[in-house]
């Protein structure tokens, strides 16, 4: 198995997340991962969170979030909406050109996206150079294609501060040994600071 493939195997595998007809965690699971949870402080707004689906918008570009030809296209987010922002983050997070862009690459993209706190913790985590190189020499780039976001059944209410959306899409990869597409996806914890929604916390299943 490549290198791009493993990692590709890697993101499905650590963040598997059920189709919407086989029903997300139940309330217990959320209970327990709250309270290992590091609390994450926000001021609290006025909009309310978005209806329990929502479709992905059309892509526009968010400027300077990637490199010169980079085949990420991450959408504009509209901040007053909870799930346009989880849909933005998401693609920003879990997507990969390793031909255009650098290590450091996903983190920036994410930068407008996310608390300060998640911000710092994406960039503490980004790929080994080794690993960068590996990629790039299999030219491996992975794109995610966002298909719906919902409310997961079992999660806390949303409150003007704090929601958690499951975002469900298909990944495709591509490397020197092929394409590939799977279903992909994972549940974002979003918490509100000022006008704005930000992805504050990556909840895997």
């Amino acid at each position: 198995m490549t290198q791009g493939n493993e990692m590709a195997g890697r993101r499905g595998r650590a963040r598997p997340v059920p189709c919407p007809a086989e029903g997300p965690p139940a309330r217990a699971r959320w209970a327990a991962r709250a309270l290992a949870a590091v609390t994450v402080a926000v001021a609290a707004g006025c909009a309310s969170v978005q209806p329990a689906e929502h479709r992905a918008p059309t892509p526009s570009p968010v400027p300077a979030a990637s490199a010169a030809g980079s085949l990420v296209r991450v959408p504009a987010p509209d901040y007053a909406s909870a799930a346009s922002v989880a849909a933005a983050f998401y693609i920003a997070w879990a997507s990969v050109d390793a031909v255009h862009d650098g290590p450091g690459t996903m983190a920036a993209r994410c930068a407008a996206l996310a608390t300060p706190q998640l911000e710092r913790q994406l960039a503490a985590s980004q790929p080994a150079t080794v690993i960068w190189d590996a990629m790039r020499r299999e030219r491996t780039v992975i794109l995610v294609r966002v298909l719906a976001v919902t409310v997961p059944e079992g999660a806390p209410a949303p409150t003007r501060s704090l929601a958690y959306l499951s975002v469900y899409a298909e990944r495709v990869t591509t490397t020197t040994a092929g394409r590939a597409a799977a279903p992909d996806g994972v549940t974002v914890e979003l918490a509100r600071s000022g006008s704005r929604w930000l992805a504050a916390r990556v909840l895997f299943f």
